[in-house]
């Protein structure tokens, strides 16, 4: 009861930045960039997400941050793993990613579970088999480690994946 708390909590913070001028949200408002980054730390540290995902940002402005990010995470309890080559899967379209860092808030052994799933993903390019069978494996491993429902990960999948 406490986790949905917790989420219903969160999605209505979010819900209302949503609410307002995007453009506002910009990397010279970083309060609500950390925001973000204390809202997945508090949610990964009380097991209603495995991992979360910062917004994007330049290489340069994920340095500057990263010691907010390193408080945030250390203060909930939870880590953080700086993602340059971020794992693009049929979830989300690539350009949003395209040379640009986040941030993954995590804690115990999901930081290896994203990393097994991004090495997966390779061998089965490496291999020549990155069809559209695996690549609907990797992206609702990856649905499944952000803890997305079944229905969204399909609906993304639909939106975002390769077409028939």
């Amino acid at each position: 009861m406490l986790k949905k708390l917790a989420m219903i909590l969160i999605l209505s913070l979010y819900s209302n930045a949503n609410a307002q001028n995007l453009d506002e949200f910009t990397v010279e408002n970083i309060h609500f960039h950390m925001g973000v980054v204390a809202g997945f730390a508090e949610v990964v540290k009380m097991d209603v997400k495995q991992i979360g995902l910062s917004e994007m940002f330049t290489a340069e402005e994920a340095t500057k941050w990263e010691t907010v990010i390193k408080h945030i995470t250390e203060r909930n309890g939870v880590m953080y793993y700086k993602e340059s080559d971020f794992l693009v899967t049929d979830l989300f379209p690539s350009s949003i990613t395209d040379g640009l860092t986040l941030f993954v808030i995590y804690k115990d052994d999901t930081l290896d579970k994203y990393n097994a799933l991004k090495k997966r993903k390779a061998d089965l390019i490496s291999a020549d088999k990155y069809d559209k069978a695996s690549r609907r494996e990797i992206a609702v491993g990856f649905g499944k480690l952000l803890d997305y429902s079944d229905s969204v990960i399909d609906g993304l999948i639909d939106s975002n994946g390769i077409k028939d």
